[in-house]
């Protein structure tokens, strides 16, 4: 009986070191695997995200969108999208082989979070504001389609980026340089921008959008009941339906993906009261959640619409032939003068 206990008690401390070693080889690679992900991934997901949302903004500026509320909405989107995507990762990228300039100033640090969070977090509300608008336009109250306008538009964009540029100033604050970090600080602080994230960036765009796309799948429902007489009329609002339900869906499932992750580690680290919390903040899934996942999804709007809408795509195709013609008749001119 002794022996036996003896014997367990050896594979139990030989279990304990296996999987201590285990543990130490794997913080030790850890750094290696970001390194390589900063390094390919997000440089990869940084240059096709701005070319993608220049090609956005290229889209929705062209004369037949300026006097659309929705396109309005779109742009003002991309542009925030190209703000925040390069504010967050161009910093990262160049600290690969440089001096990391975020450690070595608190002003940097500072200003690189500001425009990095207020710009991300203004290109959801501007996805918000379209999808709201869409779901406004194809109500049956004339009333509430009279909000979708490019003139309220025009009043609503300064408006809101007035309002979240000014709401970032507090998470800002809370920032500063520990431990070769620029972060905020443990205890109270953390709580609190723990409580900021999970409002601005889990709670409210989730329950807006979904929201939206509730009332946008019924509008279009009630919309297509009046005018099932007319089929032609018919089978192209189903094609709008089918169009703007499927950005609408892929948007928010692809939104949910990159950005819950995030919430859920920073609600688990404030929450979970552990001695040590380099842990956590030494850990793979703290660098996906907060910086890999959360900023590819700046990046990828332009190629969800081309994916999932055809009207979308005829739009891009139109485009590039302008381009095309444009390049054409200036190479044709030089030329010739």
């Amino acid at each position: 009986m002794h022996s036996s206990i003896i014997n367990i008690r050896t594979q139990m401390k030989r279990h304990y070191l296996f999987f201590s070693s285990f543990n130490r080889k794997m913080s030790s690679s850890i750094p290696s695997i970001e390194n390589y992900l900063t390094r390919y991934g997000v440089t990869c997901y940084l240059i096709l995200g701005n070319i993608g949302l220049l090609l956005n903004m290229f889209i929705f500026i062209r004369p037949a969108h300026r006097r659309n509320s929705c396109s309005l909405y779109l742009f003002s989107m991309s542009f925030c999208s190209l703000i925040g995507l390069n504010s967050a990762t161009v910093p990262n990228i160049y600290a690969l082989d440089h001096s990391n300039p975020l450690v070595q100033s608190i002003v940097v640090c500072k200003l690189q979070y500001y425009f990095r969070h207020a710009f991300s977090q203004l290109m959801r509300m501007f996805f918000i504001l379209a999808c709201a608008d869409c779901s406004a336009a194809c109500s049956k109250n004339v009333w509430i389609r009279s909000l979708s306008d490019y003139r309220h538009a025009q009043r609503i964009i300064p408006f809101v980026s007035l309002f979240w540029l000014s709401i970032a100033i507090l998470p800002t604050v809370l920032r500063t340089i520990q431990n070769g970090e620029c972060d905020v600080p443990n205890s109270l602080p953390n709580i609190v921008y723990s409580i900021y994230i999970l409002i601005v960036l889990g709670i409210f765009p989730i329950v807006t959008m979904t929201t939206c796309g509730i009332f946008l799948f019924k509008n279009l429902k009630q919309t297509r009941t009046r005018i099932q007489s007319i089929s032609h009329s018919m089978n192209i609002l189903r094609r709008r339906d089918r169009n703007i339900i499927r950005m609408l869906l892929t948007t928010l499932m692809i939104y949910i993906c990159t950005t819950l992750p995030n919430t859920l580690v920073l609600i688990y680290r404030s929450v979970v009261h552990m001695k040590d919390f380099s842990r956590i903040d030494d850990s793979i899934v703290f660098y996906l959640t907060r910086f890999f996942l959360l900023y590819l999804n700046n990046s990828l709007s332009f190629w969800i619409f081309l994916l999932t809408s055809q009207s979308f795509r005829m739009e891009f195709k139109s485009l590039v032939i302008n381009i095309l013609d444009f390049l054409h008749q200036s190479i044709k001119c030089n030329h010739h003068p």
